[in-house]
């Protein structure tokens, strides 16, 4: 185990991080969304695609798999906000009409980890995650 993290450069263990930060994503948004009707598969499904891409990744280097992670996360990050695009104009307007506006800080603590995610990612594309 500790020759093979010794072949794993800075890359790979930014790529533990955006796993990391997904798996909190995901877990932050399960309990948040049953709660206010705001339970979405797509997101779901691109952070757990991503996670597992990512898994994957830490196996086997792979430049394209790299990419769609870092699509996956960021198809997350995005939906969720357009998702909540009421919720916003709600604070925004101080009223109660197309969302929920006492979620707005919420939603954006979500959205916050999942764009670390999609960062952490973005980072790790440009760097090497196997020594050579």
């Amino acid at each position: 185990m500790k020759e093979k993290l010794q072949t794993k450069s800075a890359g790979f263990y930014f790529v533990v991080l955006a796993v990391i930060a997904a798996v909190v994503s995901v877990i932050r948004f399960m309990m948040w969304a049953p709660k206010h009707n705001s339970m979405d598969g797509v997101i779901i499904a691109a952070l757990a695609a991503g996670i597992v891409l990512d898994i994957v990744l830490m196996v086997k280097d792979n430049d394209y798999v790299m990419v769609l992670s870092t699509i996956c996360y960021s198809v997350a990050a995005v939906k969720i906000l357009t998702d909540s695009v009421g919720s916003f104009v709600d604070a925004f307007q101080g009223i109660n009409m197309f969302g929920d506006a006492s979620q707005v800080n919420t939603i954006i603590s979500i959205a916050v980890v999942m764009g670390i995610s999609v960062l952490l990612s973005i980072i790790a594309s440009f760097l090497k995650r196997v020594k050579e």
